[in-house]
């Protein structure tokens, strides 16, 4: 069996390795320093990602939703939906479509690349087409993704991005956040906390939480990592349209997660619930949805 083919785009020193193939995945991004490199997400090689899936790549994209949808059901439009319940997380349905399939080459130079991908309505009734344009300039690593949908009813969209970045002991994470999003056992969301110990420390940009897997909301668009150890840090600006986001810090491994989403978990059951806002989007036939994220490089002086 051939190797799916790793494309890579070049930009003033900098990398983006990214697999169409595998779920329009990225493998690495990451900086030339002299004689080394400073990967600005967390590099993998691309036998593990064809061995374990998108789960396992530096980061993948979301879409036409984020995170869970509970047990995979859902009211929409008059119409009751019924999706198969994702293997890594039965019995709820996680991530779309997107991180699961083959996306196709459009456009391509050398430091920016257009991919495709198109979904036939199946269990999701809704057929859909969803980009992701990366580009690589003087501020670093900018993801576009745009949702069109092509069915001839209203269609609940969403779209994430779903970045790991490397984790180190001093790492310290910036990010002005107003609610967290507490879960039940599956960690479906049942209330919201403007107090969840976090919010200070993420507001402050203090060390890394541990052990969160939640969404919050209220979030401005920026985010700021920082190794103080290597002197180097990585700023996050999302367009309006990311409004949470998820941050996910799970025990004894060597990254993080903090993914611009533009809706909360499980939010096609949450809307009309008095939940409140959830971020979902009700797309309208042939209209288009898009968000975009660019992760900077910075240095700050010593």
């Amino acid at each position: 069996m051939q190797a799916p083919q790793v494309e890579i785009l070049r930009f003033d020193g900098t990398e983006l390795h990214l697999v169409p193939e595998l779920g329009g995945v990225i493998i690495s991004y990451f900086s030339k320093i002299g004689a080394g490199y400073h990967h600005w997400m967390r590099p993998v090689r691309l036998e593990t990602v064809v061995e374990k899936g998108a789960i396992a790549s530096s980061s993948y994209p979301l879409v036409p939703f984020s995170n869970r949808i509970a047990y995979g059901r859902f009211k929409y439009d008059g119409r009751e939906i019924t999706l198969p319940p994702d293997p890594l997380l039965p019995p709820h349905a996680i991530h779309g479509h997107g991180w699961r399939a083959a996306w196709e080459l459009s456009e391509r130079s050398e430091s920016s690349m257009l991919l495709r991908y198109r979904h036939r309505a199946d269990d999701w009734p809704w057929a859909y087409e969803a980009t992701q344009r990366c580009v690589l300039d003087a501020e670093g690593l900018r993801i576009e993704l745009t949702l069109q949908n092509l069915a001839e009813q209203p269609m609940p969209a969403g779209l994430g991005l779903h970045p790991h970045f490397p984790r180190t002991a001093d790492v310290r994470l910036k990010a002005a956040v107003a609610q967290a999003h507490i879960g039940d056992h599956s960690l479906l969301p049942i209330a919201k906390r403007d107090d969840h110990p976090a919010i200070g420390p993420l507001c402050a940009g203090g060390l890394l939480p541990k052990d969160l897997d939640l969404c919050f909301d209220g979030w401005d668009g920026s985010a700021e990592i920082l190794w103080p150890g290597e002197n180097r840090g990585l700023r996050v600006a999302a367009s309006p349209e990311f409004g949470h986001l998820v941050i996910f810090t799970p025990p004894g491994e060597d990254f993080f997660c903090v993914e611009p989403v533009s809706h909360c978990v499980n939010a096609v059951n949450l809307e009309g619930s008095g939940w409140g806002a959830t971020g979902l989007v009700n797309l309208a036939p042939g209209a288009r949805f898009s968000a975009s994220a660019r992760f900077q490089p910075i240095y700050p002086e010593t």
